[in-house]
């Protein structure tokens, strides 16, 4: 090894073919086991809806469904992921940003972190698209009923898995979920 390895291991920390590899810690690891069960809509109150800006247009379904479960009397809060460098004045939902988020890539700003704490019945990821930010939210959600659209990368952070078919739409996802979880207005349990 020459003189130049040598610096370059010490100061940059380099394995050598000698020295052996350990294995690297998961990029989002899990916080703690969190009890996830079944909740249709008869048993749920407050609702959370994580999804992606696909493009301005995008975010209308979404605050439409937010108002239509509101007027049924449910309480719900929307988060939206827009890959901005920047805050993007035409997003009128609650949204966050490469801003938000940590060196790691972790979202890290009072919006997410509430998001994340808070104790959903439902949770709710209405979006497609492999977002390793709108995962982790997911993955270390307090809810506790996660539901995603039937696909590979929402198994790890999702209690109940909605298929879709072929058309992946925004308001055919929220569709099918209503039928699966059987919309219906919430009534106010006897105390």
């Amino acid at each position: 090894m020459s003189f130049l390895d040598k610096i370059k291991q010490q100061l940059l920390g380099e394995k050598t073919a000698s020295t052996p590899v350990k294995k690297a810690a998961p990029i989002f690891p899990h916080k703690k086991a969190i009890k996830h069960e079944f909740i249709n809509f008869a048993g749920a109150y407050r609702i959370g809806i994580l999804c992606f800006l696909y493009d301005h247009q995008s975010q209308k379904p979404i605050h439409e469904y937010q108002k239509k479960l509101e007027r049924l009397g449910f309480e719900c809060e929307v988060l939206i992921f827009t890959n901005k460098r920047e805050c993007d004045p035409q997003v009128y939902l609650q949204s966050f940003s490469y801003e938000d988020m940590s060196k790691e890539g972790i979202p890290n700003s009072p919006r997410t972190d509430r998001f994340i704490i808070r104790r959903y019945d439902i949770l709710m990821n209405l979006y497609f698209n492999p977002c390793p930010q709108l995962l982790y939210l997911a993955q270390n959600s307090n809810a506790k009923c996660r539901v995603s659209p039937f696909l590979d990368h929402f198994t790890s952070s999702s209690d109940v898995l909605i298929p879709v078919g072929e058309n992946y739409e925004i308001a055919n996802l929220i569709e099918q979920i209503n039928k699966t979880l059987e919309i219906q207005p919430y009534v106010r349990k006897e105390v």
